[in-house]
């Protein structure tokens, strides 16, 4: 069976910023190589680059993208001001972010799972708001904890593109993120809330496979629900 190249976008760290002497670096978590490698697919990197256009032959050479997590997009790409709370990713990553899904997103047919900062970039594309910082708004701690990760339930729509890659209305993920969607706007939908509301999963209406998670299925490698997210991913690619 033909193995799908699937396509991973990547992070960018500005590490000890000096003019004289740049150390910034991009970082993938092997994790996301890793599920994609076990649901059946072939990983290819996309680096971040200062123009985007440079890398636009990836995507003829890919049969589906990971838009994977971030720290926080600048909070006036969807109208609000910027906050103390914010963490803001790299102007780098920002920029070549932004520019690269809207190559895919308008220019391509290509399923996407979107991961965490991924699926938040997807809502800030097509019009919608985020929530800048969820402990203001919730008692649900959706933050890291001790050990990192924390976790909660999620209920997911019946009948969505979600229920049908995770096999299940309910299920446990982990949690750590202070921002996540406050409204999406068309094609986006709903498909996924914790149970304090929050929104916790995305899909598109006018794709067969375009998915955000704002959970990391790829840290939930031993979860069934989470190996069908992915199998499911490769599947609709393949």
């Amino acid at each position: 069976m033909t193995r799908p190249v699937i396509g991973i976008c990547m992070d960018h760290v500005q590490d000890v910023p000096n003019p004289a002497f740049d150390r910034s670096y991009l970082k993938l978590y092997p994790q996301y190589v890793e599920c994609v490698i076990a649901a059946g697919g072939t990983p290819l990197v996309i680096p971040i680059v200062n123009d985007p256009q440079q890398v636009r032959p990836l995507l003829s050479l890919v049969q589906g993208v990971v838009t994977i997590g971030s720290d926080d997009y600048p909070a006036a790409w969807f109208g609000k001001p910027t906050l103390p709370t914010d963490d803001p990713c790299t102007p780098q990553r920002a920029a070549f972010d932004r520019a690269f899904v809207r190559m895919l997103f308008e220019e391509t047919d290509l399923p996407v799972l979107a991961v965490c900062g991924g699926m938040q970039l997807a809502v800030i594309h097509y019009g919608g708001t985020l929530v800048q910082h969820l402990p203001d708004h919730t008692t649900l701690e959706h933050r890291r904890g001790p050990d990192f990760y924390r976790y909660h339930d999620i209920d997911i729509e019946p009948g969505t593109t979600m229920h049908a890659a995770l096999g299940t209305t309910r299920t446990n993920v982990n949690t750590v993120h202070h921002q996540a969607a406050e409204a999406v706007q068309p094609p986006l939908r709903v498909c996924a809330r914790a149970p304090d509301g929050t929104i916790e999963g995305i899909e598109f209406t006018n794709h067969r496979f375009r998915l955000g998670t704002q959970w990391h299925p790829e840290r939930m490698a031993e979860s069934e629900p989470m190996r069908r997210l992915w199998q499911a991913f490769v599947g609709a690619c393949r």
